[in-house]
């Protein structure tokens, strides 16, 4: 990772050293106009670095990485029109410094707006992910609790009675709700109790019942 972004600090430091040898070289009036084009576009160029270090800082995953894209192809899209900006005022160098100003000022306050959106929205999507995550783990834990008491189970009819409630339970609604609170943490104390009880076929049909239950209502809150 760290590789990858020496290189492409790298690639921008260059493409900054080619910008700088063409808009120096090209025989033109350096007026008012050309310097705030230049500053603008110098700006833009720095503006990189902010951007990739926001777009990948916490970038543990994949996922994580391939969020942090768009920002990044805010920013390059910002670095070419705003490139196009000075090309179109070192042409015209006679032009008012005041378009200048305007124009550059815009496509910096437009291109700012627009990588606060989309980090915003990357956060925000990251936020429900993780909440999701945490609402799919009770049923996921529930289902490896019981395949674990399945297989060490010694008696043949409780390990089948064990295989068919793991198996109605991977099959359940995996979205959990704060209205299921209650009957989940029955369910987690039943499973509990299975653990430990001689006799677990009660439990099991019990547990059986309440995972049922827990479906009918998770229908119903959708």
């Amino acid at each position: 990772m760290k590789k990858n972004k020496g290189m492409a600090y790298a690639v921008l430091g260059i493409a900054f050293v080619l910008f700088n040898v063409i808009a120096f070289a090209i025989p033109t009036a350096k007026t008012a106009t050309f310097w705030i084009a230049y500053v603008f576009t110098a700006v833009a160029f720095a503006m990189q670095i902010i951007v990739w270090k926001f777009a990948f800082k916490g970038t543990d995953t994949l996922k994580s990485k391939f969020l942090g894209i768009p920002l990044i192809s805010v920013g390059f899209i910002y670095l070419i029109i705003q490139i196009i900006a000075f090309a179109i005022f070192m042409t015209f160098p006679i032009a008012s410094s005041w378009i200048a100003i305007v124009v550059c000022a815009l496509i910096l306050g437009v291109s700012v707006i627009c990588l606060i959106g989309t980090e915003t929205g990357r956060e925000e999507l990251n936020r429900v992910e993780e909440k999701a995550e945490k609402k799919v783990f009770y049923i996921k834990s529930l289902q490896v609790d019981i395949e674990i008491l399945a297989s060490s189970e010694a008696d043949a009819n409780t390990k089948i009675a064990l295989a068919k409630l793991a198996e109605k339970i991977r099959f359940s609604d995996p979205m959990s709700n704060d209205a299921l609170a209650d009957i989940e943490a029955e369910i987690a104390q039943k499973v509990k109790e299975l653990k430990t009880a001689e006799d677990k076929t009660v439990i099991i049909t019990v547990i059986d019942s309440l995972i049922t239950e827990r479906n009918k209502k998770t229908k119903l809150l959708k």
